[in-house]
């Protein structure tokens, strides 16, 4: 199935990543992203009321963070559902411009063409399900390693966006305003009394450009065995490489155990390095195995130990309830050859969390 980030794009954002590498554009590349100029101007017109609106800050703004397929998706979900905490919905980070004024019209539209699951396993999607802020960040080309199937024209620049220390300045700088601005657009949901709970693993190792832009802001890192997440991540990239690209991916389908396990390391390196910037009451480690064997015991110390408010013992057990039925995914054995790389390249995340 052919998906792009690019359907909420404005205009003036669709040719940002063309502009920076535009001479590694074909012509059929560049026919293809034509084919987004009416949707991009949609979506900058549809934009204009939402300049308008005054952002506000969310009373408590929480990040998970922890490598793809270790569970964050689950561990989002079970927090958004236990407590008083807004999540940003699927809608609103695919139409990040604009969600504001049309969440009440367009989003009943989008509906009807959005999948019920998502592409690369079988847990449950809608408009309405809980989204990664970084697929907001995708949409509006701002910097991340997301975009680089969509633009696979130069690795190196990409593999800056995980961590975006060594990007350009202005590039940072636009990365910040963007996200800010997401958030305070987000946080009027949340009319000044409740939290904010986001997630990206990109996050990981952001930890002090966060920081900068929400210094009271808290995280929880979740760890799992890295064996069933470079299964699972496997799959995922392999989604991943189908959807909508401008150039050759051919070169990422080839590299992509070398990627996926160097993303794993940068992450998790990342966060290990910038972990201790957080104050100590603002930070929680969790592992999937125990959200897995008990959910209710750990979300509740989580939501104790990060003095997060509106616990909820009841809804934390209908949201088990609907989900019981979800059969987890299954995926080859990893070869040998690749099973010995992951131990080798992720050594002291798996000596560290006793893996």
């Amino acid at each position: 199935m052919k998906v792009s980030f690019l359907y909420g794009t404005t205009f003036t954002r669709l040719f940002r990543y063309p502009i920076k590498f535009g001479r590694n554009i074909s012509i059929r590349g560049w026919l293809k992203l034509f084919l987004f100029v009416p949707i991009s101007l949609l979506n900058s017109v549809l934009a204009i009321p939402d300049f308008f609106y005054k952002g506000q800050r969310p009373k408590q703004i929480i990040f998970i963070v922890g490598h793809y397929r270790s569970g964050t998706t689950h561990l989002h979900n079970l927090i958004e559902a236990a407590g008083n905490l807004i999540a940003p919905t699927t809608y609103e980070c695919a139409m990040p411009a604009h969600f504001l004024f049309t969440n009440s019209w367009l989003k009943p539209i989008v509906s009807l063409f959005t999948p019920n699951q998502r592409l690369f396993d079988t847990m449950r999607m809608s408009v309405d399900t809980p989204q990664e802020d970084e697929l907001a960040m995708a949409s509006y080309c701002a910097a991340t390693p997301y975009l680089s199937i969509t633009f696979p024209f130069n690795d190196e620049y990409f593999k800056s966006c995980i961590s975006l220390k060594t990007l350009p300045q202005k590039d940072i700088d636009d990365w910040k305003a963007i996200h800010l601005r997401f958030v305070l657009k987000l946080g009027r949901k949340t009319h000044g009394n409740r939290g904010l709970i986001l997630k990206s693993p990109a996050h990981s190792s952001r930890i002090q450009t966060l920081l900068e832009l929400y210094p009271d802001a808290k995280f929880i890192h979740i760890h799992r065995d890295p064996v069933p997440v470079v299964k699972s991540s496997l799959n995922l990239y392999t989604v991943w490489y189908e959807m909508q690209s401008f150039g050759d991916v051919s070169r990422l389908k080839e590299n992509k155990e070398n990627t996926l396990l160097e993303t794993y390391k940068a992450l998790e390196d990342g966060w290990e390095k910038e972990y201790a910037l957080i104050p100590k009451h603002n930070r929680i480690e969790v592992s999937f195995d125990d959200i897995n064997d008990d959910p209710n015991s750990t979300i509740e110390s989580i939501f104790k130990r990060l003095e997060i408010t509106g616990f909820s013992k009841e809804k934390l057990s209908t949201y088990l309830d609907s989900v019981k039925s979800h059969v987890p995914g299954s995926y080859p054995e990893l070869r040998d050859d690749l099973l010995k790389k992951t131990f080798n390249h992720l050594d002291a995340y798996i000596r560290k969390y006793g893996y």
